[in-house]
């Protein structure tokens, strides 16, 4: 009986091991998504997704409808959306029809679209995870992930809005009551105890931790099995 409960307790090491293994290396490949660069890196592995091409702007440039989905620039003729020529691989979320350009925000950054809409060219002005850009008496400004909100008189050079809420505004956010499932994607992620900047030394932690058990448990399974195989 005993013996059948370690061959039983071995097995299950060796099954659960394998995705403990995967686990762990895809956790340093999501906590270090940017240094390594791996949305630039393309695989022979492909899947439809569902919303990749749902409408999430539309706005019209020199008479042509164009429509901003999570799979790029699409030009809209007929009815028919097709993807813009020398388009950026970027996921939309925002499209502004200018004299300077068609500007458009993205997951990436700013870009400003110019020329004929048979030739347009993309030229990318600000770096960093925009979400909305909108005209201004004075110019233009975007809101942008991590940065605030940015201004620009031209559409080409941006800066970062000198921006501060007030004591009521604090207080406000201060007084909400945190989710709970929201403490507990904190926790999960880290973000709870070294912020979001830093959280992805909880996850590197976990990523060797969940290494470390693959590794050791395959070891100790082959081990064994060679041991049994010299008896």
């Amino acid at each position: 009986m005993k013996q059948s409960m370690r061959n039983w307790h071995n097995w299950v090491s060796i099954v659960l091991g394998f995705p403990l293994l995967l686990v762990g290396i895809t956790a340093f490949f999501i906590a270090h998504e940017h240094s390594l660069g791996t949305k630039k890196i393309e695989t022979p592995l492909s899947m439809v997704q569902k919303d990749a091409l749902e409408p999430r702007a539309s706005a019209v440039y020199k008479g042509q409808q164009f429509i901003g989905t999570k799979a790029g620039l699409f030009a809209v003729t007929s009815g028919e959306a097709s993807p813009v020529t020398n388009g950026v691989d970027d996921e939309i979320r925002d499209l502004l029809s200018t004299e300077q350009g068609l500007l458009v925000a993205g997951k990436e950054g700013i870009w400003r679209y110019t020329g004929s809409t048979e030739t347009m060219k993309a030229e990318q002005v600000f770096e960093g995870d925009c979400w909305q850009i909108a005209q201004t008496s004075s110019g233009f400004n975007a809101a942008c992930k991590d940065i605030g909100v940015l201004e620009s008189v031209d559409g080409q050079s941006w800066v970062a809005q000198t921006l501060s809420f007030s004591p009521a505004a604090t207080a406000l956010v201060k007084n909400q009551g945190m989710p709970l499932s929201k403490v507990m994607m904190d926790i999960h992620t880290g973000k709870i105890f070294f912020g979001k900047d830093y959280e992805w030394i909880w996850i590197d932690l976990l990523g060797f931790a969940c290494v470390g058990l693959g590794l050791t448990g395959l070891v100790m399974w082959m081990r064994n099995r060679r041991q049994k195989a010299l008896v």
